[in-house]
């Protein structure tokens, strides 16, 4: 057989094939049933574990990096790391345009980056996709006036610093980082990461959070977030979270936490209100998962000019203590969480404290104005508090709650001006540590049983004592 008859024979023998093919899938596309049924059946995994919320979500990560040439190249991971360190001047024009993606490039893990304040700004992002440490050169003190400290400010639109999924192991030391026209992007924006910021400032202002986790950790120390937007400053979402010394300033919210398994901790850390609090804002919302979710411990903190100081959701889990909520109109809410409030000082204009269910336990609380209330079948656990009404108290009290007149309040309470002391943090400010030491737990007082009424001359009633008094010393007394 010739080569040409060959061919022939072979395309023949193709298109008989696909003939075939094509008669085997008659039938089926003669049938739409099964196209249908495969697009309306429900996903009963969704139905069963539907999401809490629509949490925000990071960019897609920059698909390329700098070659050692200065050029792009597709290629993601690096080929060589090899300098445990690197200083980079961004007033030096010879970095050129990205010398913070030139230096990450060729860092190795663990490395150190070293930004000098030479009065230089970094306009760039940091990307970065290994575990380093960026540290800023503070203000010289030998050198000129006007030197400010390093800092890094990113283009319109884009975040700060993103950090690619599942980097362990990233610290931010002693940088500014100014966020004027975010946009949808964080600032500081990771997904399963453990991320450290150590005497950071952050400003931000854009439509999403100054700061964004999801899983991973959060460590925070002696840093300032300034937050202008209508989201929360700090959104973290299913991440162990460790904040010590920190000042918050938000519009809407301060913290929205989804805390991991174990324990989450906010001590010394003031959250405060830009102005006096927009409808619907909370200082510090608590969330659950529903796979279970750890405890949040806020110690020694002050929430300052909040809708709602403390909002914690159903499951999930709250121990305040040492602290003071301000200028709130609701204190403390709780949506049948597992809520511990112990030795704080809470001043709200309506409630200083509401649970809907559950079994909260209230410990050596002073609550100011707002008073403390409990759904119909809430069995609380509680040790002495004192409420600090406007007016007289009416009515019984919950058990181990007391009424105290406004003239018995420490005065230290209401002390607000480490707050807006131009060149302190804030956190210097004691949350309500060292006033409860100094101020004393509140104790119950022996009760008082009101004088007997005025008898008249055409009575022959011998019996004193009030009839409105059950002589249990929480109900009419207002005192």
């Amino acid at each position: 057989m010739t080569v040409r008859g060959l061919r022939l024979s072979l395309a023949c023998a193709a298109l008989g094939l696909a003939g075939l093919v094509m008669g085997l899938a008659t039938p089926a596309a003669a049938m739409p049933d099964a196209k249908i049924d495969a697009q309306i059946r429900p996903a009963f995994g969704l139905l069963l574990q539907p999401p809490l919320r629509q949490a925000y979500k990071p960019g897609l990560r920059r698909q390329h990096r700098l070659d050692r040439d200065g050029d792009y190249d597709g290629d993601f991971r690096r080929k060589s790391r090899n300098l445990a360190s690197i200083t980079v001047d961004c007033g030096d024009p010879k970095g050129g345009d990205e010398p913070l993606a030139h230096a990450l490039y060729d860092l190795a893990n663990n490395g150190v980056l070293y930004i000098r304040s030479r009065g230089g700004v970094c306009h760039e992002t940091l990307w970065i996709d290994h575990p380093v440490i960026i540290a800023g050169e503070g203000v010289p003190a030998f050198g000129p006036g006007n030197v400010g400290p390093a800092k890094i400010v990113p283009s319109d639109g884009d975040p700060c610093i993103h950090i690619e999924e599942g980097v362990k192991g990233v610290e931010i030391r002693d940088l500014v980082i100014e966020a004027n026209n975010a946009g949808r992007h964080a600032c500081v924006e990771a997904l399963d990461a453990d991320v450290a910021l150590i005497r950071t400032s952050i400003t931000y202002q854009g439509d999403a959070s100054a700061i964004f986790v999801q899983g991973g950790s959060l460590i925070v120390r002696n840093s300032v977030i300034n937050a202008r937007t209508n989201d929360a400053a700090v959104l973290a979402d299913g991440a162990l979270i460790d904040m010590q010394q920190v000042r918050i300033t938000a519009d809407t919210r301060g913290l929205d936490l989804t805390p991991a398994i174990g324990q989450s901790r906010l001590t010394q850390v003031g959250v405060l209100a830009q102005g006096v609090g927009l409808a619907g804002s909370t200082g510090v919302t608590i969330r659950d998962q529903r796979s279970g979710a750890g405890e949040v411990q806020i110690s020694n903190s002050v929430l300052r000019g909040w809708i709602t100081g403390v909002y914690v959701d159903r499951g999930a889990k709250l121990d305040l203590v040492n602290s003071r909520i301000l200028r709130a109109r609701r204190g403390v809410l709780s949506d049948y969480g597992q809520v511990k409030v112990r030795q704080n000082a809470i001043v709200a204009d309506e409630l200083g404290f509401y649970a809907s269910g559950g079994r909260p336990q209230l410990d050596f609380n002073r609550f100011i104005d707002g008073g403390v209330g409990f759904e119909r079948g809430v069995d609380p656990i509680t040790s002495p508090n004192y409420v600090y009404p406007v007016k007289p108290c009416g009515g019984r009290l919950p058990k181990g709650i007391y009424c105290r007149p406004q003239k018995e309040i420490p005065g230290g309470i209401f002390d607000e001006s480490g707050f807006d002391n131009s060149g302190r943090y804030g956190w210097e400010v004691d949350g309500y540590e060292r006033g409860y030491l100094r101020d004393g737990p509140p104790r119950p007082v022996s009760y008082i049983p009101p004088p007997p009424p005025r008898r008249h001359w055409w009575s022959s009633d011998d019996q004193g004592g009030s009839p409105l008094d059950d002589g249990s010393g929480q109900g009419n007394n207002p005192y």
